[in-house]
């Protein structure tokens, strides 16, 4: 058994859906999820609350939530509230790297470190409005000009999203972003800083220089941090303590229950009952 995760065909041959959110329907879960593409909410009218790997977004008019392929979420929306959704997985998007980056960064970072909300102001409300308005239409279009056009209005939603944060054109960190990248593929099987070490053909101790500038942090301490989300993830999704340490190559569901503690100050099995 393992996390409920939905994939798409339609994703999958590089198309690009939308679909509107006005009733409620079924993206509306009471079960938390998760998705093998990206999907970008837009709500036109707020209300209710969107948890994105255990942190709640408010739903609010004139915001944007990014779910990045991974990210577990569930989504509760008063009846009232009204948006749309984009769905697409990111080599379809064809965007330029500066925007393939800041998406990335969803996928590789959980919603504490990089944020999934994102709130326009009364001025911009308008024009994005529009703009999702405009991919609704291009999406029912059908034609080929439509299709390109749509990749181009969604990132210019990318564009606004970078924008507010004041994310850099430029690639951002880079030697940063290659470890993210390495630890996102591969968190289950390597959990040594020398590892990592190795494969970007650097020492330890420059590795741990790069991350500390930043993260602030040691680069153990972001591998761990990796590993805990994913346990986190796998257990929010009532998965077995036993299953969830194999999934992860613990050896020990035992050893894993005490890494889990250590790292979170409670027990799988506490945290399970809390989520």
């Amino acid at each position: 058994m393992m996390i409920p995760t939905h994939d798409s065909e339609k994703t999958q041959r590089k198309e690009i859906i939308v679909d509107r959110l006005k009733k409620l329907n079924g993206y509306d879960f009471t079960r938390p999820h998760r998705h093998n593409y990206f999907e970008l909410f837009y709500f036109l009218k707020g209300g209710g609350c969107h948890k994105i790997d255990f942190i709640d977004f408010p739903i609010k008019a004139g915001s944007l939530h990014i779910v990045a392929p991974g990210q577990v979420h569930q989504m509760k929306r008063e009846i009232d509230s009204e948006g749309f959704v984009v769905l697409f997985e990111l080599n379809t998007l064809e965007a330029p790297l500066a925007i393939q980056d800041f998406l990335f960064e969803h996928i590789c970072m959980d919603a504490s470190e990089k944020k999934s909300s994102y709130s326009f102001s009364e001025k911009q409300t308008p024009i994005l409005n529009s703009k999702i308005k405009s991919i609704w239409d291009l999406f029912n279009n059908k034609d080929e000009l439509s299709k390109l056009s749509i990749r181009n209005e969604i990132q210019s939603l990318c564009i606004a999203c970078m924008r507010m944060v004041k994310e850099p054109v430029t690639i951002k960190q880079s030697e940063y972003m290659q470890f993210r990248k390495l630890l996102h593929s591969n968190f289950s099987t390597m959990k040594k800083v020398k590892e990592y070490a190795a494969v970007l053909g650097i020492t330890e101790k420059t590795l741990n220089e790069i991350v500390k500038k930043s993260t602030g942090q040691s680069t153990s301490s972001i591998i761990y941090k990796q590993l805990i989300m994913e346990a986190k993830r796998l257990l929010n999704t009532n998965i077995s303590i036993k299953e969830t340490a194999y999934s992860l190559n613990f050896d020990d569901p035992a050893h894993f229950s005490k890494f889990f503690k250590t790292k979170t100050g409670v027990s799988p099995s506490k945290f399970q009952n809390y989520t």
